[in-house]
């Protein structure tokens, strides 16, 4: 009975132990599916944040931190069973039981889908002939009430848009034109965060427009439809906050763009960046200097290949000399999205 005992505590002794270490290695998870990481020199939270795909504010959160400054050899909650994202369930029609006076114009209008959906969706239904109590199916997007961009950045909607705040490192200049799905609001602010925790006095970049609310429209832009487009300031040398100006070769700051766009790149959730092409070649200059070969710049860069070429994620494209343009991918619950 004693040998166990002794050997039941061994057992938890060794159990315990083991999980002590894995929890903290970096991307080890526990049963909960909670993931765990240890600070390393040269982290902060928004890096981290980027790393994993997780909201400064969910970090900061998770482990209860008072201010979200983190140090080497802390150990952190980067990923939380309190939320864990699953796969998205198709979700069911909605059924509109048409009432008088209804058309696919009005019922389009009033649930916000386009009145070709609701013909796709209806395609035995004659418009021309609605009955009072028939039922027209809808597949409406973000019927559970999360974030959906749908369609294209050119001809899209935005469905339960969030507001982009002003966050340590930017600012919002319109909240009413800063509406952007979940994933495009987290990546900024952690860039946002990122970017101050390394250069202490680098002004706040200015956000301009990203979408209405729900989404469409927005003058003057053929873009910034669907919540995934976002026009912002560049960083100016010597930390002067100058907002939409146009900049030079001499007042650009290569060091401090560079890191933002190529910080973001790393995600994997950039589809496009649109900076003036002689900004860019500044920006390759920068590249090489700190040890990139023209080899490694190439899938970056549009530079130096022609203005006109399709080539990198950082593109040409007239007007975005007082400005940089980033779109973002479609998110896992974008359906239709393109």
């Amino acid at each position: 009975m004693i040998f166990k005992t002794i050997l039941i505590c061994v057992v938890f002794s060794i159990s315990a132990n083991a999980w002590a270490e894995t929890s903290t290695v970096e991307g080890s998870t526990d049963p909960a599916n909670t993931v765990y990481y240890t600070v390393k020199p040269g982290d902060n939270i928004g890096s981290i944040a980027l790393k994993f795909g997780s909201g400064v504010g969910e970090i900061t959160s998770w482990n209860k931190m008072e201010s979200p400054e983190v140090k080497p050899g802390d150990k952190i909650v980067v990923k939380s069973s309190e939320k864990v994202e699953e796969k998205p369930k198709k979700a069911l029609p909605v059924v509109h039981i048409v009432k008088r006076g209804d058309t696919f114009e009005s019922i389009a209008k009033r649930h916000r889908v386009t009145i070709k959906q609701v013909q796709k969706w209806n395609r035995r239904v004659n418009p021309r002939r609605l009955q009072i109590g028939q039922q027209i199916r809808l597949h409406i997007p973000g019927r559970g009430g999360e974030t959906v961009s749908w369609g294209l950045a050119n001809k899209g909607r935005l469905y339960n848009g969030v507001a982009m705040e002003s966050v340590p490192g930017m600012r919002v200049r319109n909240v009413a034109r800063a509406y952007g799905t979940k994933d495009t609001l987290r990546l900024l602010e952690a860039a946002a965060y990122d970017v101050k925790a390394r250069w202490p006095d680098a002004p706040d970049l200015e956000i301009g427009d990203i979408s209405f609310k729900s989404g469409g429209r927005m003058r003057p832009h053929k873009s910034h439809q669907s919540g995934r487009d976002v026009d912002l300031s560049y960083y100016h040398r010597g930390n002067v906050p100058v907002g939409f100006r146009a900049m030079t070769i001499e007042t650009f700051d290569a060091a401090k763009n560079w890191h933002m766009f190529k910080m973001l790149i790393d995600t994997g959730r950039v589809e496009y960046i649109f900076v003036d092409y002689q900004l860019q070649k500044k920006m390759h200059e920068y590249a090489l200097s700190i040890g990139y070969t023209a080899e490694a710049l190439e899938p970056i860069l549009q530079y130096p290949a022609p203005a006109s070429s399709s080539k990198g994620i950082i593109r040409h494209s007239r007007g975005h000399d007082d400005h940089w343009h980033i779109r973002f991918t479609c998110g896992k619950v974008d359906r239709n999205c393109r």
